[in-house]
């Protein structure tokens, strides 16, 4: 049971030429079989589990694996942890070409997650579905000396991300899909929504987050999401802020993984303790083909009379909770914080408090938004006391006027035009484009297609693979 008032808690590519790339190293990599093989010890696993059980917003424990070294010349590495729900890796590339990038794959992934090298850096490679994985790359313009080190295998015993298909996702059933007509009024808070998943030491966990507009309107991919989900300056570029993870119809198939834009790495800018409040920005630009929204938001000190959360609770797929009655002001409100990533037994915090007419918040919702009734961003999920079976219990979210008064940083950063002192945004660029088709990602491509080349197509080459993988032609 929850107590009350707990915590709810691609590298570079060219999208028209990466999925050429990946075809090409599809061809050219090794059988799979003839790749080196990284594995996790079993024992070490469920010790790992165990230990992190206690910790609601915890859903993968990282492990060293076998080979700690795989050398350039082998084309790729497969990765094995027996049992797992997701995959997901740590690792620094050295001696690598300037350009030439690895590809992550599983058999649950439509396409290869196209992961751009930052040398001699920690890279935090996204969850893929499965118990087995594969990491590859082109040999063809590699120096001798050129290694991937891998540091962790995130081992996935939650299956927070709903790559295995279930009727009602994992979060409880009075959550509200956002393709349902609740939600056709709050079309920008929705597409500014993201599941974020964050590198704790030697776990991962989840939390639910928001990208922000600034005062300049310059598209600068701001995230704000709660401190207690322990984004930090040391784990910042950890983060993979997952865009559309939603269904495509009201109740209807767990089809979210197929949707799936990811953007991998960040850079912590500021705090505020009393809000919970964290503000990361992004390390690249967000592809105008996830059809994102900048949110806007305001630091002024006006009670909400009504609004929205949009979250994804149990790291599910995006929902939605409506409150029709005035929040109310609560300061120096103690959260219990026990499992917590923060390893404190509580904190406090200055909140907005609301209770929902329609569905909930649960785990993995902290860092969510609250959005007033003129869609306007003005507080941060921190706690609460509601749940499905607990509807009238009320949520806290810690008030973005107070995390503005603290943080010089965060209102910096969200007001570069007047220094800090403008508290809202303009509202110009919150349905605006992002970036071009084109633009750089760090750490993913959007599920289900490859750029311009038909299926019919992709289906031949994958066919040529497979048959020179098995030594056919």
């Amino acid at each position: 049971m929850r107590q009350c008032n707990q915590p709810k808690t691609k590298l570079r590519l060219t999208r028209l030429l990466a999925p050429l790339g990946a075809l090409m190293a599809l061809i050219s990599a090794p059988a799979a079989a003839a790749l080196p093989m990284a594995v996790t010890d079993a024992r070490a696993v469920a010790e790992a589990v165990a230990a992190s059980s206690a910790m609601p917003l915890v859903y993968a424990v990282g492990l060293a694996p076998s080979l700690a070294e795989i050398r350039g010349d082998s084309g790729g590495v497969s990765i094995f942890s027996a049992g797992a729900k997701t995959l997901g890796l740590r690792l620094q590339v050295h001696h690598w070409p300037q350009g030439e990038p690895l590809y992550w794959q599983s058999e649950g992934l439509s396409e290869p997650h196209v992961i751009a090298v930052h040398e001699g850096q920690p890279q935090w490679l996204p969850d893929v579905p499965g118990e087995l994985a594969t990491l590859t790359w082109s040999t063809g313009t590699l120096a001798a000396n050129a290694v991937v080190s891998l540091e962790l295998v995130y081992h996935g015993y939650e299956d927070v991300q709903n790559f295995t298909s279930k009727a009602a996702g994992d979060s409880g059933t009075c959550n509200i899909d956002v393709a349902c007509p609740q939600a056709n009024a709050w079309g920008n808070p929705v597409r500014a929504t993201t599941l974020i998943t964050v590198g704790s030491g030697m776990t991962r966990a989840v939390c639910s987050a928001t990208l922000l507009n600034n005062t300049a309107n310059d598209q600068r991919p701001l995230l704000i999401t709660a401190r207690h989900c322990n984004v930090t300056p040391g784990n910042a570029g950890s983060v993979n802020a997952v865009f559309n993870y939603q269904r495509s119809v009201c109740m209807g198939a767990n089809d979210g993984n197929v949707l799936r834009d990811v953007v991998s790495r960040s850079t912590w800018l500021a705090e505020s303790v009393q809000a919970d409040t964290t503000l990361v920005v992004l390390n690249s630009r967000v592809p105008r083909s996830f059809n994102a929204r900048f949110g806007d938001w305001s630091a002024v000190p006006t009670t909400p009379l009504s609004g929205v959360s949009v979250h994804h609770p149990n790291g599910d797929q995006k929902k939605i909770s409506l409150f029709d009655g005035p929040a109310t002001l609560n300061n120096d409100v103690r959260i219990s914080d026990d499992g917590g990533l923060l390893g404190l037994d509580s904190f406090t915090v200055d909140a907005w408090g609301v209770r929902w007419r329609q569905g909930t918040t649960e785990t993995g919702s902290s860092g969510a938004g609250l959005w007033n009734q003129n869609s306007v961003l003005v507080g941060v999920l921190s706690g609460g006391s509601s749940s499905c079976s607990n509807p009238t219990g009320t949520d806290l979210f810690g008030r973005l006027a107070v995390a503005w008064d603290e943080s010089a940083g965060i209102r910096n950063a969200l007001d570069p035009v007047s220094g800090g002192t403008s508290r809202a945004s303009s509202g110009q660029n919150a349905t605006g484009a992002l970036g071009s088709a084109g633009d750089a990602v760090d750490g993913g491509s959007g599920g289900g297609h490859f750029g311009g080349i038909s299926l019919l197509v992709l289906t031949v080459l994958l066919g040529i693979a497979r048959n020179r993988r098995r030594g056919w032609g």
